[in-house]
């Protein structure tokens, strides 16, 4: 495959980080772009950078995720997750592909089943109201672009579940995790070791039958807030006294869904992607932040 001009929207974040570190490793040519650099709410500045520029790929990791504030701010989050969407899909040359990373909050399923791109959709905030409604822009557009749902992501780089918890254990002799939310981590950088395998079957398929649909990924495994956090201090050898809660007990101004659970068999199949187990992803990350 030819060099790529691939650009990354909202490279400040965990995931545009670990797309970062990867860029090194390809032949590829990377545009990181924060939001300092290009802000895509403004449409004239999208617009612009799209006709003085050769863009191939974008990966669209900007986004608003600031889940209790937007219950506040819902203007902004509709600005970045909704228009901002739209802005840079409307920018876009014909042949240029694009993956938009949205969320697992979308849904509001029962739990037991791991949640298939065709469950029906029920934002109960407004974070995922907004993530939704830039998610119908790639769905109902003619350009080559995906929607790529995840859960739970963490990273090595900024702030995330993982890091809350070591840094509180540094602190704290003991901690209370809610132990209702049942849902799959996901590692940021194995999230984006397989973007660039989509964007390789994107590119060489050509199939327009790939394109405008949603995909899921997540790292294998269901486990609660609890759970994920038990684990996280027992690889650390982090000697803290846990207890679980149920939400109730940690009200929070935007309700979260009780099931986040992702079934990734549609992208495994479709685009060759293998999906880690999610205690393999975060032994690795444990190691890099060592």
């Amino acid at each position: 495959m030819a060099a790529l001009q691939i650009i990354v929207t909202g490279a400040n974040g965990q995931l545009g980080k670990e797309f970062k570190d990867l860029s090194e490793a390809t032949d590829h040519h990377f545009t990181f772009l924060p939001s300092s650099d290009l802000d895509i709410s403004n449409r004239s500045a999208v617009m612009t950078f799209f006709t003085t520029n050769k863009v191939d790929v974008v990966l669209n990791c900007a986004a608003y995720t600031k889940v209790d504030l937007a219950e506040t701010e819902k203007n902004k989050a509709y600005d970045v997750n909704a228009n901002g969407v739209k802005n840079l899909l409307d920018a876009m040359s014909d042949d240029c592909i694009m993956l938009h990373y949205s969320t697992d909050y979308v849904y509001q399923a029962k739990s037991g089943t791991a949640i298939r791109e065709t469950e029906s959709t029920h934002p109960a905030n407004v974070y995922a109201a907004s993530k939704l409604a830039g998610d119908k822009h790639v769905l109902e557009s003619r350009k080559k672009a995906i929607v790529l749902r995840t859960s739970w992501v963490y990273s090595s780089y900024g702030n995330n579940f993982v890091k809350t918890m070591l840094r509180l254990a540094d602190k704290l002799s003991e901690l209370k995790v809610v132990n209702d939310q049942i849902g799959s981590p996901t590692y940021a950088a194995d999230l984006a070791i397989s973007s660039l395998s989509i964007i390789k079957k994107l590119l060489t398929s050509r199939q327009e039958s790939l394109f405008n649909k949603v995909y899921h990924y997540s790292n294998s495994g269901a486990i609660s807030w609890y759970e994920f956090a038990k684990e996280i201090f027992a690889q650390a050898d982090k000697n803290i006294r846990l207890y679980g809660i149920p939400t109730t007990e940690y009200p929070t101004p935007a309700s979260r869904p009780s099931w986040s659970v992702l079934n990734c068999d549609l992208l495994q199949s479709t685009f060759d992607v293998r999906v880690k187990d999610w205690k393999e992803s975060l032994m690795t990350c444990l190691h890099k932040l060592k």
